[in-house]
């Protein structure tokens, strides 16, 4: 791996104060499974989690944490408190249903959902779709905290905001580099990642943390039980900010959508297309800056060739379930990251007319306004190639020879 840049130096006089207690630095950070509900629901005044389905994910993620990951003690921290938080977001979700069950009867009708490998475009067109008030998006507040349910009137000012964004600052003072890979703002549109959180299964403590263990047992689930509990929150953010048409993404879709269209029968798929070698390299390294921050192992040996093959698995999987019928391909449509990038209004135009969406003078000028700001005020800093993976370039070439041709996918390394 290419070098790191140094660690603030509050983060390594903190972390060397844990390794000084030794063993005592866990119990300075529990991770154990019956103090974290506890006091989840200590702080909520509830023990009713709802269907007890998340209880198996979290504890094998909380192994795999004290087994694997090698965190230091400002890892524990931010493994405590985002599952922590997840879970007591749960307890108010649960809590309010209780109180309002028509909620339950909310419809999500045709969604959106944005997919594709990580770094292929997913975010710069979740972001020109959030340029329309038509489209209703998940902000990162809403889905951090979630209860009272958001209200129209008060949505762009309610206090969650500064909270959250002073929650956002703190992560990117333990690193100074993360902004320039993945911004995070409180009131921008953010990933599913965090609607999965609540049932203990997502692919962001894969980013985060080394917890292969969890990884397996993850790849291995039916993701019917995830989708459930993503509509049931969606059900309650609509409840009371209602919008025309939700618009969501993640790249964890890519590996689950026929139990997405199981469960949303009548959305439809955006799927993003890039050269996945370019995408190894900026991954392994956001993931790097990530770990980077919860252990002293900037990355561990092997992230990079398993995460490659289980890129080359899923996207073949894709071909095969598009082609056999499993994911019907009328639901899909397909864009290259080098078309979006090279005329990101003409892509969305095409995306809106597949979608049958109405395209506006306004919708464009607003995209187009967007697009200004953001060349403007575009951070720099993420330097990363292929070669710092530590891959054979013509192996992983071969790899993805079937989706490369099936897509017509430019090549970028």
């Amino acid at each position: 791996m290419s070098k790191q840049q140094r660690r603030p130096r509050w983060v390594d006089s903190l972390n060397a104060a844990a390794r000084n207690l030794g063993a005592g630095a866990a119990s300075v950070v529990s991770l154990d499974e019956a103090d974290i509900l506890r006091a989840a629901a200590d702080a909520c005044g509830s023990s009713d989690f709802g269907d007890p389905w998340f209880r198996e994910p979290l504890g094998i993620l909380l192994r795999a944490l004290e087994e694997e990951a090698e965190l230091t003690l400002l890892g524990r921290i931010f493994a405590r408190t985002e599952i922590q938080r997840a879970l007591q977001n749960r307890l108010a979700i649960e809590s309010t249903y209780r109180a309002h069950p028509e909620i339950a009867g909310e419809r999500i009708d045709a969604p959106v959902f944005i997919t594709g490998l990580g770094r292929s475009g997913t975010t710069l067109l979740h972001e020109l779709f959030a340029c329309d008030p038509r489209n209703r998006m998940p902000l990162q507040w809403e889905l951090m905290y979630s209860v009272p349910p958001p209200e129209t009137a008060t949505y762009e000012t309610d206090p969650r905001i500064d909270r959250v964004r002073t929650e956002i600052s703190l992560r990117e003072d333990a690193d100074p580099a993360f902004p320039s890979m993945h911004q995070l703002a409180a009131d921008q549109p953010t990933e599913c990642i965090y609607l999965f959180n609540h049932q203990c299964a997502s692919e962001m403590f894969l980013g985060e943390f080394f917890v292969p263990s969890y990884a397996l047992w993850l790849a291995g689930r039916d993701w019917h039980p995830l989708y459930d509990y993503h509509q049931r929150i969606l059900k309650l953010l609509q409840w009371r900010k209602p919008g025309e048409r939700w618009v969501l993404k993640a790249p964890s879709h890519l590996s689950h959508l026929p139990a997405l269209l199981d469960v949303y029968p009548d959305a439809r798929i955006v799927m993003m297309h890039r050269d996945p070698l370019r995408v190894l390299g900026s991954l392994t390294n956001l993931i790097a800056t990530l770990q980077r921050m919860r252990s002293d192992q900037p990355i561990f040996e092997g992230t990079a060739e398993m995460m490659s093959a289980g890129f080359a698995a899923i996207l073949d999987r894709v071909i095969e379930q598009r082609a056999s019928g499993a994911v019907d391909d009328s639901r899909v449509i397909d864009v290259r990251y080098a078309d979006l990038v090279a005329d990101p209004l003409s892509a969305t135009r095409r995306i809106y007319s597949f979608l049958d969406i109405a395209w506006s003078a306004d919708t464009e000028q607003q995209m187009s306004h967007y697009l200004a700001a953001r060349r403007h005020g575009e951070r720099t800093g993420h330097v990363y190639d292929f070669a710092a993976t530590g891959l054979d370039r013509d192996r992983q070439r071969e790899q993805y020879e079937t989706y490369m041709a099936h897509y017509d996918v430019p090549l970028e390394v």
